[in-house]
């Protein structure tokens, strides 16, 4: 019982299988495989005690899971209300804005599945028993949508990259090549193609054709080489394009290109940084998992085993730590560094209180401060006109009274009418 129990090196990490068996094929997620850590039974049908390490694992999947699955929450929730604010930000939204909105609605996509994986293929079957959930057709397509999610992200920042290279190499004709339209035409094709990429190789496979036997590519190098070349490839064109951005701007504070448009350069440079900041996210949070899935297979050189069980267990944790660290930064960084986003936000914040004010009194604040904002404005406007003609009149050599003062003299002059009655 014992050596059964400990051939089994369980991990909880998005990429890397959540049940990683030395003797068997790992997998990205326990659903596809049957839960080998389950307490052997007896020989009269009874399920034999738990060892101490397993009472140990599950009770380190007890603390950290719905730890991790809150900060799922609020890393989800956050980025949704970034996508909600971009409908109070002015119209039309620019290029950079409707990439970097999307990028933050991928960002609460890869959340919310990240805790939706921890719940249902960790924290169910580990800490409740409960295994099952789902059959291997409905995990490998959880999968896709998992994986295309990370592969999501990395083309969002993709395209974030060029349409940058192209407003600092070309600033005059950027307006002409990234319009808005073509924008909107590609953020589906950033979304769809990834998900469609993943559940065409896994239809090549054959990995639908039994929903009740587990796949066997997942755990082999060449189907995790693949997901490492999207993620590093993207990553190296990212990193040569920010480069060559780097030397132009070099060139320009060094008086070499005096022609560009310095205001539009310096808007696009802090649009860069709010890029790269991003970038270091995402690369500080997906490429120790990515790294973690590429080397720990089957038919790989290293593996799982040599670490150790707990060692293993620890390494999985900081790694979903660091992808839900990642998702609950990117905000902040839109926040502090977009300004349309920054008032969106606070607008968005004053929408419940605007509504309150509204069914309180049938008025809100705004409606009831429109006429005095209206009176103000026709003042001003007024106050405007009579000092813009009274420096007219001077101009002309005219003398202008004013009119508090010709109504003085004319309270003090006695009337005619008034003298006649006194008579």
């Amino acid at each position: 019982m014992t050596s059964a129990v400990l051939t089994t090196v369980p991990t909880i990490t998005p990429l890397v299988l959540h049940e990683v068996t030395s003797p068997v094929l790992p997998n990205t997620t326990s659903a596809l495989f049957p839960n080998t850590t389950a307490p052997p039974s007896s020989s009269n049908g009874t399920e034999a005690p738990a060892s101490r390490e397993e009472l140990e694992r599950r009770l380190i999947y007890l603390i950290w899971i719905p730890v991790m699955l809150l900060l799922c929450a609020v890393a989800s929730l956050t980025n949704l209300a970034i996508c909600l604010s971009a409908r109070l930000v002015r119209r039309p939204l620019s290029p950079t804005l409707c990439f970097s909105v999307s990028l933050a609605g991928a960002d609460a996509f890869a959340a919310l599945l990240l805790g939706i994986g921890l719940l249902v293929n960790s924290l169910l079957p580990q800490v409740l028993s409960v295994s099952h959930v789902w059959d291997y057709c409905w995990a490998l397509a959880f999968e896709a949508l998992r994986l295309g999610g990370i592969i999501s992200t990395a083309a969002h920042l993709l395209a974030l990259a060029m349409n940058h290279y192209i407003g600092i190499l070309r600033p005059l004709h950027y307006n002409r090549l990234v319009t808005r339209g073509r924008v909107l035409l590609t953020l589906p094709g950033l979304w769809l193609a990834p998900v469609v990429f993943f559940l065409a190789y896994f239809a090549t496979v054959d990995a639908f054709a039994s929903c009740d036997a587990p796949p066997a590519f997942i755990g082999y190098h060449t189907f995790r080489e693949v997901v490492a070349v999207l993620f590093f490839v993207p990553l190296a064109c990212m990193v040569v394009a920010y480069t060559h951005i780097f030397i132009i701007v070099r060139q320009h504070q060094t008086g070499a290109l005096r022609n560009h448009n310095t205001s539009q350069l310096r808007k696009n440079v802090k649009a860069v940084v709010t890029t790269l900041l991003i970038l270091g996210t995402y690369v500080f949070g997906w490429m120790p998992a990515v790294l973690t899935f590429a080397l720990f297979c089957v038919d790989c050189a290293a593996g799982p085993a040599p670490l150790g069980r707990r060692a293993h267990l620890a390494l999985n944790i900081l790694v979903n730590t660091l992808i839900i660290l990642k998702c609950l930064v990117n905000p902040i960084i839109y926040a502090l560094r977009m300004p349309e986003i920054r008032l969106a936000l606070r607008r968005l914040r004053a929408l419940p209180r605007r509504r309150g004010d509204r069914h309180w009194g049938g008025l809100s604040r705004t409606q009831t401060s429109m006429p005095f904002m209206s009176y103000r404005y026709r003042f001003s406007r007024s106050t405007t006109t009579s000092t813009s003609r009274l420096s007219t009149l001077r101009q002309n050599g005219e003398t202008a009274i004013p009119l508090r003062t010709l109504a003085a003299t004319n309270a003090r002059r006695p009337s005619a009418d008034v003298g006649l009655d006194r008579d």
